[in-house]
């Protein structure tokens, strides 16, 4: 599906002509629409059919050019929110081609649907020394960057309410928990980084520093971006150890569920020892007095009590 867009009073409106806008944002885009979008702009086939591919990673094609004859292609990788499969909150990384024509006009392609798209969309632009489509440009990037370090943040807080639950753990479903934060850091920290070549190499491009304001923003991103890669891997490296520390805690409470038992076990066996000793058809110590059954019974919790005091001592109960 194609989105065409404009700016108008420092707000993105969207249009209905195609030629009127300067972004077009294209989702799941058909077989029909790719052959559309290559005839009418005349770039190659792979800048849109690239985020087909899931596993597409970070490039640019196109950056330094002396002349801005052809399009430019700018593939960054963004963050998704899903749920897994264990039932349990994941984030997955995609690719989002950003194609800047001759003329240009914006054109943006993704086989999923952008988690900032209504943010872009209700949000004024803010004024500033750049024109509407750089400004629109680099808020996609800004966008793209702080949508990562947002979802960081709700890892980093899921991180945070497992630590709380680690102490009195017995169950798998923390651990799983655990995997798919790990799962989603590892996919941040592979995206970030390459997002990170990707900018570093638009940063380095004539036409950018050549332009202050360009080069101010765009520094913005860049630093953001490297804030994003250094928080995924500290994060990452946070639930590998937490992931280890889980393990280690649900084994050990195991262990001590199971020492109780068996300490347990052992001080009900004493009356079932004794229950079974004078039930048998013999002769037996008070056998013949009217208070045998307090005699025994007050020798079994006796026992019963000097085991369990035994057990305490040796810190098996």
């Amino acid at each position: 599906m194609i989105h065409s867009f404009t700016v108008q009073n420092q707000q993105l409106l969207e249009v209905t002509d195609n030629h009127e806008s300067f972004w077009l944002h294209v989702e799941q885009p058909t077989h029909e629409e790719i052959q559309q979008l290559i005839a009418t702009y005349k770039f190659p086939k792979d800048y849109l059919t690239a985020v087909l591919d899931d596993a597409e990673n970070s490039r640019s094609e196109g950056l330094h050019q002396t002349a801005f004859k052809k399009s430019i292609l700018l593939l960054l990788q963004f963050p998704y929110k899903t749920i897994s499969s264990s039932g349990y909150l994941q984030f997955e990384t995609f690719p989002l081609s950003i194609i800047i024509t001759p003329n240009r006009q914006i054109i943006t392609v993704t086989n999923k649907s952008l988690p900032f798209l209504e943010e872009l969309k209700e949000r004024p632009f803010v004024q500033n020394d750049m024109n509407n489509k750089m400004n629109l440009l680099l808020s996609i990037l800004w966008q793209v960057v702080t949508t990562f370090n947002r979802y960081l943040d709700l890892l980093k807080k899921e991180l945070n309410d497992l630590e709380q639950q680690i102490q009195v753990s017995t169950e798998n479903k923390q651990l799983f928990q655990i995997m798919n934060i790990q799962k989603s850091l590892v996919l941040f920290d592979a995206a970030t980084t390459a997002n990170l070549v990707t900018l570093s190499e638009l940063e380095k491009t004539t036409f950018i520093q050549e332009n202050h304001a360009y080069s101010n923003h765009l520094h913005d991103v860049v630093v953001e971006t490297k804030q994003a890669t250094t928080s995924a891997n500290i994060h990452l490296k946070f639930a590998t150890q937490m992931n280890n520390t889980f393990t280690s805690v649900v084994s050990n409470n195991l262990n001590n569920v199971m020492k109780i038992l068996t300490s347990l076990t052992i001080v009900l066996t004493i009356p079932t020892i004794i229950g079974g000793v004078f039930g048998m058809n013999v002769a037996l110590p008070f056998a013949k007095s009217e208070n045998a059954f307090l005699i025994i019974t007050g020798i079994t919790i006796f026992l019963c009590y000097l085991v369990i005091r035994i057990l305490k001592k040796k810190n098996l109960l």
